[in-house]
């Protein structure tokens, strides 16, 4: 290939990423405000990062980073943080859930595209431990399926364990289905439909969210089985694709 037109490529291919970039950061712009009043900005994830993403990973307890990886986990290599950074927005979207207060990441959510079908993503939620049951994972949830539906998915799937009852409680909150089972795992499925999107956007968007309230029941206990967001595990190895639900 011509060496102009390669570069004309890339930039087009640089273009269309920030221009994707900016429309995931519009569509999470609306905080979300904790029952104790503490505002949490929601916004795309970038490669500078790193350290923030990592140390979200360190205020997991262990029993929660087995949910998330269904395997030990006791820290993320450099490579996989390579791959839940490799963010375009379109394929691989990821969004976090920053602490206005110290710039601290408290949650991240990732969808990545299934390399077998085009328009089936993977979903992935993982929220620090010590701020389970205040709402952050649906709130997270739901921005991450608006924004897959937006980039033309129409389907999406998440994998947890049969024990991890909080998971599969926002899961089924989420209108999900079980729809096959293995070992200990079990898969969930949704189809991205118009009615889902309105019936879940306005409880999370700006509103106080208080953990007694029913509707967030249970929904930061879990961490989508993703293993990462363009490439995650199975059983702890990297691989494309899959994600997981677990907190």
């Amino acid at each position: 290939m011509h060496p102009h037109l390669t570069y004309v490529i890339a930039q087009e291919r640089a273009a269309e990423m920030r221009a994707a970039a900016e429309r995931s950061r519009r569509a999470a712009a609306d905080p979300l405000v904790l029952a104790d009043g503490r505002r949490l900005k929601i916004r795309p994830l970038e490669r500078h990062d790193r350290n923030r993403l990592r140390r979200l990973f360190m205020r997991l307890t262990p029993e929660s980073r087995y949910r998330r990886y269904l395997s030990p986990k006791p820290a993320l290599s450099e490579r996989e943080l390579d791959h839940l950074l490799d963010v375009d927005h379109v394929r691989h979207e990821a969004l976090a859930a920053v602490d206005e207060t110290d710039g601290s990441f408290v949650a991240a959510a990732h969808y990545v595209q299934l390399p077998d079908q085009p328009d089936v993503a993977d979903v992935a939620i993982e929220v620090a431990d010590d701020l389970h049951r205040q709402g952050i994972g649906i709130a997270l949830a739901i921005r991450t399926l608006d924004r897959a539906r937006a980039n033309g998915f129409t389907h999406v799937t998440a994998i947890t364990l049969h024990d991890n009852a909080p998971a599969r409680a926002l899961l089924r909150l989420l209108h999900f289905r079980p729809r096959s089972s293995r070992g200990h795992e079990i898969e969930f499925a949704l189809e991205l439909t118009p009615e889902l999107a309105t019936q879940g956007s306005s409880s999370c968007r700006g509103d106080p969210v208080h953990p007694s309230n029913p509707q967030h029941e249970g929904s930061d206990h879990a961490v989508y089985r993703q293993g990462n967001p363009g490439s995650v595990h199975r059983r702890g190895e990297t691989r494309a694709g899959r994600a997981r639900l677990g907190a």
